[in-house]
Protein backbone atom coordinates (compact mmCIF):
# COMPACT_ATOMS: atom_id res chain seq x y z
CA UNK A 1 0.00 0.00 0.00
CA UNK A 2 1.35 3.35 -1.16
CA UNK A 3 0.51 6.79 0.06
CA UNK A 4 -2.88 7.82 -2.01
CA UNK A 5 -3.94 4.35 -2.61
CA UNK A 6 -7.73 3.83 -1.59
CA UNK A 7 -9.27 1.10 0.24
CA UNK A 8 -13.16 1.14 0.72
CA UNK A 9 -13.33 4.91 0.32
CA UNK A 10 -10.42 5.39 2.93
CA UNK A 11 -7.32 6.99 1.33
CA UNK A 12 -3.94 6.23 3.03
CA UNK A 13 -2.42 9.66 3.66
CA UNK A 14 0.59 8.92 5.65
CA UNK A 15 2.82 5.69 6.58
CA UNK A 16 5.58 5.41 8.97
CA UNK A 17 7.27 2.96 11.15
CA UNK A 18 6.73 2.22 15.16
CA UNK A 19 10.01 0.98 16.37
CA UNK A 20 9.45 0.91 19.77
CA UNK A 21 6.44 -1.46 18.77
CA UNK A 22 7.45 -3.46 16.01
CA UNK A 23 5.11 -2.29 13.35
CA UNK A 24 4.48 0.00 10.80
CA UNK A 25 1.47 2.99 11.78
CA UNK A 26 -1.11 3.38 7.84
CA UNK A 27 -3.22 6.79 8.38
CA UNK A 28 -6.32 6.90 6.43
CA UNK A 29 -8.86 9.42 5.74
CA UNK A 30 -12.25 8.95 3.96
CA UNK A 31 -12.97 10.22 1.30
CA UNK A 32 -16.22 11.73 1.71
CA UNK A 33 -17.13 12.03 5.41
CA UNK A 34 -13.24 12.96 6.59
CA UNK A 35 -13.11 10.50 9.04
CA UNK A 36 -9.61 9.66 10.32
CA UNK A 37 -8.57 5.98 10.22
CA UNK A 38 -5.58 4.26 12.12
CA UNK A 39 -4.04 1.30 11.39
CA UNK A 40 -1.36 -0.73 13.22
CA UNK A 41 0.49 -3.45 10.99
CA UNK A 42 1.98 -5.15 13.80
CA UNK A 43 2.57 -9.53 14.45
CA UNK A 44 0.28 -9.96 17.58
CA UNK A 45 -2.74 -12.51 17.72
CA UNK A 46 -4.36 -10.34 19.53
CA UNK A 47 -6.80 -8.12 16.91
CA UNK A 48 -8.15 -4.37 18.62
CA UNK A 49 -10.44 -2.42 16.99
CA UNK A 50 -11.41 1.24 18.30
CA UNK A 51 -14.18 3.89 17.48
CA UNK A 52 -13.46 7.33 19.08
CA UNK A 53 -15.58 10.26 18.56
CA UNK A 54 -14.60 14.21 19.69
CA UNK A 55 -16.75 14.92 22.83
CA UNK A 56 -16.26 18.34 24.62
CA UNK A 57 -18.32 18.97 27.79
CA UNK A 58 -19.71 21.89 28.37
CA UNK A 59 -20.89 21.49 31.87
CA UNK A 60 -20.53 18.82 34.32
CA UNK A 61 -24.21 16.92 32.87
CA UNK A 62 -21.93 14.03 31.95
CA UNK A 63 -24.29 14.07 28.60
CA UNK A 64 -21.66 12.34 27.11
CA UNK A 65 -21.01 9.72 29.59
CA UNK A 66 -24.73 9.27 29.50
CA UNK A 67 -24.63 8.99 25.61
CA UNK A 68 -22.27 5.95 25.99
CA UNK A 69 -24.10 4.03 28.05
CA UNK A 70 -27.26 4.34 25.70
CA UNK A 71 -25.63 3.92 22.29
CA UNK A 72 -25.11 0.03 24.06
CA UNK A 73 -28.63 -0.52 24.46
CA UNK A 74 -29.25 -2.01 21.62
CA UNK A 75 -29.22 -0.85 17.68
CA UNK A 76 -30.50 -1.21 14.36
CA UNK A 77 -29.42 -4.56 13.95
CA UNK A 78 -29.20 -5.91 17.07
CA UNK A 79 -31.96 -4.69 18.67
CA UNK A 80 -31.74 -6.61 22.36
CA UNK A 81 -32.29 -4.53 25.11
CA UNK A 82 -28.28 -5.46 26.19
CA UNK A 83 -26.28 -6.10 23.64
CA UNK A 84 -23.36 -5.40 25.56
CA UNK A 85 -23.98 -7.70 28.36
CA UNK A 86 -25.07 -10.84 25.78
CA UNK A 87 -21.69 -9.99 24.29
CA UNK A 88 -19.84 -11.01 27.32
CA UNK A 89 -22.03 -14.62 28.05
CA UNK A 90 -20.87 -15.47 24.63
CA UNK A 91 -17.87 -13.52 23.23
CA UNK A 92 -14.13 -15.18 23.69
CA UNK A 93 -13.22 -10.83 24.12
CA UNK A 94 -10.22 -9.98 25.40
CA UNK A 95 -11.65 -6.35 26.11
CA UNK A 96 -14.59 -5.07 25.77
CA UNK A 97 -15.83 -2.17 26.94
CA UNK A 98 -16.40 1.82 26.69
CA UNK A 99 -15.07 5.00 28.17
CA UNK A 100 -15.89 8.62 28.24
CA UNK A 101 -12.86 10.80 29.14
CA UNK A 102 -12.63 14.56 29.45
CA UNK A 103 -12.50 15.10 25.95
CA UNK A 104 -13.16 12.23 23.86
CA UNK A 105 -15.69 9.02 23.86
CA UNK A 106 -14.03 5.50 23.01
CA UNK A 107 -16.07 2.08 22.49
CA UNK A 108 -12.75 -0.50 22.16
CA UNK A 109 -12.97 -4.27 21.74
CA UNK A 110 -10.50 -7.30 21.51
CA UNK A 111 -10.27 -10.78 20.74
CA UNK A 112 -8.02 -13.40 19.45
CA UNK A 113 -10.43 -14.99 17.64
CA UNK A 114 -11.20 -13.33 14.06
CA UNK A 115 -14.41 -14.39 13.69
CA UNK A 116 -15.45 -12.89 17.44
CA UNK A 117 -13.07 -9.83 16.64
CA UNK A 118 -15.35 -9.15 13.64
CA UNK A 119 -18.52 -10.24 15.42
CA UNK A 120 -17.62 -7.12 17.99
CA UNK A 121 -16.45 -5.09 15.95
CA UNK A 122 -19.90 -5.39 14.15
CA UNK A 123 -22.10 -5.12 16.88
CA UNK A 124 -20.13 -1.76 17.87
CA UNK A 125 -20.11 -0.41 14.81
CA UNK A 126 -24.10 -0.39 14.76
CA UNK A 127 -24.18 0.75 18.30
CA UNK A 128 -22.61 4.25 17.17
CA UNK A 129 -24.27 4.59 13.95
CA UNK A 130 -27.52 3.08 14.16
CA UNK A 131 -28.28 3.33 18.15
CA UNK A 132 -31.91 2.19 19.13
CA UNK A 133 -31.73 5.24 21.59
CA UNK A 134 -32.66 7.82 18.30
CA UNK A 135 -36.21 6.18 18.53
CA UNK A 136 -36.86 5.12 21.76
CA UNK A 137 -35.75 8.14 23.86
CA UNK A 138 -36.39 6.23 27.50
CA UNK A 139 -33.17 4.62 26.56
CA UNK A 140 -31.76 7.93 28.23
CA UNK A 141 -33.70 8.86 30.65
CA UNK A 142 -32.94 5.39 32.02
CA UNK A 143 -29.19 5.58 31.92
CA UNK A 144 -29.23 9.14 33.26
CA UNK A 145 -31.38 9.64 35.22
CA UNK A 146 -35.22 9.90 36.28
CA UNK A 147 -37.58 9.99 39.10
CA UNK A 148 -38.91 6.91 40.56
CA UNK A 149 -40.94 5.82 43.61
CA UNK A 150 -39.41 4.02 45.91
CA UNK A 151 -41.00 0.87 48.32
CA UNK A 152 -42.36 3.59 50.69
CA UNK A 153 -43.65 6.03 47.83
CA UNK A 154 -40.86 8.24 48.33
CA UNK A 155 -40.02 10.11 45.03
CA UNK A 156 -36.13 9.49 44.37
CA UNK A 157 -34.07 9.97 41.64
CA UNK A 158 -32.54 7.07 39.79
CA UNK A 159 -30.42 6.14 36.56
CA UNK A 160 -27.45 3.93 35.83
CA UNK A 161 -24.84 6.54 35.11
CA UNK A 162 -26.37 8.57 38.24
CA UNK A 163 -25.62 5.56 40.62
CA UNK A 164 -22.76 5.24 39.06
CA UNK A 165 -21.32 9.02 39.50
CA UNK A 166 -22.49 8.98 42.87
CA UNK A 167 -20.51 6.14 43.88
CA UNK A 168 -17.63 7.44 41.94
CA UNK A 169 -17.60 10.91 43.54
CA UNK A 170 -17.84 9.55 46.89
CA UNK A 171 -14.19 8.75 46.92
CA UNK A 172 -12.16 12.03 48.83
CA UNK A 173 -9.53 11.80 45.79
CA UNK A 174 -11.75 11.54 43.24
CA UNK A 175 -13.42 14.73 44.65
CA UNK A 176 -10.17 16.54 45.36
CA UNK A 177 -9.23 15.81 42.47
CA UNK A 178 -12.23 17.12 40.52
CA UNK A 179 -11.80 20.55 42.26
CA UNK A 180 -8.20 20.67 41.28
CA UNK A 181 -8.86 20.25 37.88
CA UNK A 182 -11.48 23.00 38.23
CA UNK A 183 -9.61 25.53 39.42
CA UNK A 184 -6.86 24.66 36.90
CA UNK A 185 -8.50 24.55 33.81
CA UNK A 186 -11.41 26.92 34.42
CA UNK A 187 -11.47 28.50 31.02
CA UNK A 188 -11.94 25.16 28.72
CA UNK A 189 -13.71 21.59 29.01
CA UNK A 190 -11.64 20.11 31.35
CA UNK A 191 -12.71 22.30 34.19
CA UNK A 192 -15.68 19.75 33.79
CA UNK A 193 -16.98 16.08 34.99
CA UNK A 194 -17.52 15.02 31.84
CA UNK A 195 -18.82 12.20 33.65
CA UNK A 196 -21.14 13.98 35.12
CA UNK A 197 -21.59 15.42 38.86
CA UNK A 198 -24.57 13.53 40.29
CA UNK A 199 -25.32 16.79 41.59
CA UNK A 200 -25.78 18.38 37.58
CA UNK A 201 -26.93 15.24 36.03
Amino acid sequence: MQIGTVIQNFRVTNVRALNELGCNLWEMEHEKTGAQLIWLDRADENKTFGIAFKTIPEDSTGVFHILEHSVLCGSAKYPVKEPFVELLKSSMNTFLNAMTFPDKTLYPVSSRNEQDFLNLTSVYLDAVFAPTIRHEPNIYRQEGWHYELDGEQNLTYNGVVFNEMKGAMSSVHRLANSGITNLMYPDNCYQYNSGGDPAVI
